[in-house]
C-alpha cells in the first residue's frame, strides 16, 4: 500500500509541475500582451481598423516645429527631445545620453537620421510625420555637432 501512494504522490506532482511549467507562462504572456500598447493587445483583435486620429502632440510632450523655428536644432531638440534626454542631452535612467565619448552615431549620420525617423523599438518614438526631413536632418547635424563632430 505505501507504494501505491507514494506512486500516486510522485504521478500527482509530476501533473502539478506540468500545468505550472504551462499555466504561468501563458498567464505572464496575456499579462504581456494586454498591457504593452506597441502589441496592442487582444482587444482589438477582430474589430475593423479605425481611422487614426490626429495626433494629440501636447498630450506626448512633443510639439511639431513651425515658423520662425522650423530649422533651429536647439528649438527642435528642446521641444521633441529633452523631455526624454535632458536639457543637456546628460540621458536619465534608461534614456541614453546624447552626448557622450562613445556615442554610437558620432560618425554614422545616415544611421542617426534613420533613428530619429524611425525610432527605437518601444523607448523612442517615431518622428516622422512629426518632424519634416530638413528638421530631422538639422536635429541630426545638431546632435553630432554635439558630440564633436564637424
Amino acid at each position: 500500500m505505501p507504494e501505491e501512494k507514494n506512486e500516486e504522490t510522485k504521478k500527482n506532482r509530476r501533473i502539478i509541475a506540468v500545468i505550472i511549467a504551462i499555466v504561468v507562462p501563458c498567464t505572464l504572456a496575456v499579462i504581456f500582451w494586454r498591457t504593452t500598447p506597441a502589441v496592442g493587445g487582444w482587444a482589438n483583435l477582430g474589430t475593423p481598423a479605425k481611422e487614426a486620429a490626429p495626433a494629440d502632440y501636447a498630450k506626448n510632450g512633443r510639439m511639431p516645429v513651425s515658423g520662425s523655428a522650423a530649422l533651429n536644432p536647439e528649438v527642435i531638440y528642446r521641444q521633441n527631445c529633452a523631455k526624454c534626454h535632458g536639457d543637456n542631452m546628460q540621458g536619465s535612467g534608461t534614456v541614453p545620453a546624447l552626448k557622450r565619448p562613445n556615442w554610437p552615431y558620432k560618425n554614422n549620420r545616415d544611421l542617426l537620421i534613420t533613428t530619429i525617423h524611425q525610432g527605437r523599438g518601444l523607448t523612442m518614438p517615431s518622428f516622422d510625420g512629426r518632424l519634416s526631413n530638413k528638421q530631422i536632418e538639422a536635429l541630426a547635424d545638431y546632435l553630432q555637432a554635439q558630440n564633436g563632430v564637424k
